[in-house]
Order: C-alpha cells, then sequence, then structure tokens
C-alpha cells in the first residue's frame, strides 16, 4: 500500500515538476511553495493542498494566498447586484449608447463624468462582445464591460 502511494505522490510531482508556478497560489503555495521550487515532493503537496481546501478561487478573487487578482475583476456588489437585475434594460441601453443605467453603471465604476461619453460609445461599440448570445450571464457582461474601461 505504501509503494501505491508514494508512486502516486511522485507521479503526481511528475507532472507538476519545474518551477513553483506549477502549483498556481493558494494555501499549499503558502505552506510549501518557497521550499517547492526544486522538489518534487513539495510541489505535489503543494499541488494536492491547493486541491483539497479549494482555496484558490477565494484567493484569486480576494488578492490573497500568493494569487493576484485579474486586471479587469470588479468586485463592486452593488454593480454586480444591478446588472444581474436589469440585464435587458442594461443591454438595450449598450445598444443605444445612452440611458439611466448607463449612468449608475458608470456611478457604480467611479468613470469621471468627462470620460463617460468615450465610455459609453466604447460600450455601444463593444456590445456584440459583451452580450455575446442570449444566454449571456451577469458575470460576463461586467467582466466585458470591465475590459472596456
Amino acid at each position: 500500500m505504501k509503494k501505491v502511494i508514494l508512486t502516486g505522490v511522485l507521479l503526481t510531482g511528475v507532472l507538476f515538476a519545474g518551477m513553483r508556478e506549477n502549483v498556481g497560489c493558494g494555501l499549499g503555495t503558502e505552506l510549501w511553495g518557497h521550499s517547492a521550487d526544486n522538489s518534487v515532493l513539495k510541489q505535489a503537496l503543494a499541488a494536492t493542498t491547493n486541491g483539497t481546501f479549494g482555496n484558490q478561487t477565494f484567493g484569486i478573487t480576494s488578492g490573497t494566498s500568493g494569487c493576484r487578482k485579474p486586471a479587469n475583476f470588479v468586485s463592486n456588489q452593488k454593480l454586480q447586484k444591478f446588472i444581474a437585475d436589469n440585464m435587458d434594460q442594461v443591454a438595450m441601453d449598450i445598444s443605444a449608447g445612452k440611458g439611466e443605467t448607463l449612468d449608475t453603471i458608470a456611478d457604480l465604476l467611479n468613470v469621471p463624468a468627462e470620460k463617460r461619453p468615450l465610455f459609453y460609445s466604447k460600450l455601444k461599440a463593444n456590445f456584440d462582445k459583451i452580450y455575446s448570445s442570449n444566454a449571456v450571464d451577469s458575470a460576463k457582461v461586467i467582466d466585458s464591460i470591465a475590459e472596456t474601461l
């Protein structure tokens, strides 16, 4: 049994061999990362810890545990709720390049008044990207809007 476990750990380690970036960010990287660069076993332990505790998503969204937030990450809960509750009207206003929902989105994103006309025109120009399908969800809409900033 010990040989099977050791073989599994080593095989996992071989898959993650190389530099620390192989195991990503998370609790395992924080616990084992600094000493894992040249150790297959420690990289396997880091990867297993990251996978077991499932904390990479939290680390990515919060910018903790050695993770970095994506550049276009929008953490504004009011914006998320507003867009989720007003998807159809947001779509109509983006397609027109003006409207109350765009004013609200600009307020929630702290877009300065002098930059709003450009922001609205960018949204209108990217409507097909923002609303890429009938089944697009609010999170994708927010990510696409953030990319226009």
